[in-house]
């Protein structure tokens, strides 16, 4: 834990559970670079070692992951950044049902942005020493799969499409949720947001955190099912209008499951809305196999709604087998 130099234990780091969770989670991007030293002698990952060297690619690194698709391009590893979770979460509590508000449209983005950008060691291009180019891009991608950070969940289609698409899920939450973190902090320094009660800080705050965690939560039961099947096939089923969020399938049975994820503690009829489509469970049973389960996981009790079953998501969890 002391490799840079730095004597943790005399910080008040590990103090408690608290801290030392916020330490680790914070720390996963800058720390694995470390391995680059390691591997091969340091010389496998060439395109890296200017990065590594400059002190950007932990931002590189950390552009991808607070991606909301974690996609490994060129257009994110060097536009301007901008949060997407600012940005998703201002149109979320505009739309909230039941107390609506646009107070994230009126905070100081640019500001919040900047602390942000500096908590993450993120640069925008033209402040970054190291042009980045395809190389970079391809051997970022091949480092996190090797240190079994990343894994491709497929995306189908329907119609079929010829294009292969996938969804990259993170193995390490913690990365995605430190950031959530510092968007937080970054708008706790906010003058607006500051001026709010305690009360309202406190619920779009929650909200912020609720809506990554909702995405997390997704990544996390898409990819242990993976690793937990691997003689089916498991990926996201994307249609004209609408998804489901995860489909296993069965291809010697030709039997086929259909999942939504929901981040709720409450069974609600429309979150299943997907699950009972004719049409969409028609296509699906006429491609893959006959749909044996419909299933939504959540947060709550199991129950049943008009044959649906909704089922506790960290009971799902832990049988996976």
């Amino acid at each position: 834990m002391s490799l840079g130099g730095v004597y943790y234990n005399a910080k008040p780091t590990f103090i408690n559970k608290k801290s030392t969770d916020e330490y680790i989670d914070s720390a996963i991007a800058r720390n694995i670079q470390h391995s680059l030293k390691y591997y091969q002698d340091g010389g496998h990952f060439r395109a890296l070692e200017d990065l590594f060297e400059r002190n950007e690619l932990t931002g590189a690194i950390n552009r991808i992951v607070e991606d909301m698709n974690h996609k490994f391009t060129i257009e994110v590893l060097t536009r301007d950044f901008t949060s997407h979770d600012l940005g998703v979460s201002a149109r979320n509590l505009r739309s909230d049902r039941e107390c609506p508000t646009d107070v994230l449209d009126h905070v100081n983005k640019i500001q919040v942005t900047k602390r942000l950008k500096e908590l993450l060691e993120i640069k925008n291009k033209e402040e970054q020493s190291v042009k980045i180019t395809d190389a970079h891009r391809r051997e970022i991608k091949e480092y996190l799969d090797l240190l079994d950070l990343t894994v491709d969940i497929d995306i189908e289609w329907m119609p079929p499409e010829n294009v292969k698409k996938y969804r990259t899920v993170f193995t390490q939450p913690g990365m995605r949720y430190s950031q959530a973190n510092d968007l937080i902090r970054s708008l706790l320094l906010d003058e607006t947001f500051r001026n709010l009660s305690a009360t309202e800080r406190q619920r779009i705050s929650d909200r912020i955190l609720d809506e990554i965690n909702g995405r997390m939560l997704e990544d996390i039961v898409l990819l242990e099912t993976k690793l937990t099947n691997a003689e089916k096939m498991v990926f996201r089923l994307q249609f004209a209008v609408g998804e489901f969020d995860m489909v296993v399938v069965d291809p010697e049975k030709l039997q086929t499951e259909i999942y939504e994820i929901k981040y709720s503690k409450e069974a609600l009829k429309e979150q299943a809305k997907h699950l009972t489509d004719e049409k969409k469970c028609k296509d699906t049973a006429f491609r893959f196999g006959e749909i044996t389960k419909k299933v939504v996981l959540y947060r709550g009790v199991n129950t049943e709604i008009d044959g649906i079953q909704y089922q506790n998501v960290e009971e799902y969890l832990s049988n996976l087998k």
